[in-house]
């Protein structure tokens, strides 16, 4: 993997972390609408930087480790952007959209989790 495509999917990454930091603390501070908008900035953030390693070789002592994560990530991704279409649907539909303590929570968590699963996916593809 080339220096650039590296550096783009550190910095897509960093983005994603900021996002979600920013995210717990607007729920910390009874901001839940706002919060969940920072969660699917974050969760973006993070697919993109998954998605910028397609075409990276893996080393091949750890394909089966590479794998397993893909398999694993890829059950993970797929749940995320169908909540994500039906929610921008949803936007779509009522732009006023206000969401509980309880909704933010979980999008917080589920973001969070989220973001652990493409944290371990770029470990596995992307070599400093």
């Amino acid at each position: 993997m080339d220096l650039r495509r590296r550096d783009k999917i550190k910095s897509e990454f960093k983005k994603a972390e900021e996002h979600l930091n920013a995210a717990e603390l607007l729920h910390k501070h009874a901001l839940f609408t706002p919060s969940v908008t920072m969660c699917y900035y974050s969760s973006i953030h993070a697919a993109t930087a998954a998605f910028l390693t397609v075409g990276a070789n893996p080393h091949r002592e750890k394909f089966l480790s590479f794998t397993n994560a893909v398999k694993k990530f890829s059950s993970k991704i797929d749940p995320f952007l169908e909540r994500f279409y039906s929610s921008q649907e949803a936007w779509g539909l009522n732009t006023a959209m206000e969401y509980t303590e309880n909704e933010s929570l979980l999008r917080v968590y589920q973001t969070r989790d989220f973001m652990l699963e493409v944290k371990d996916f770029l470990r596995r593809t992307v070599r400093s």
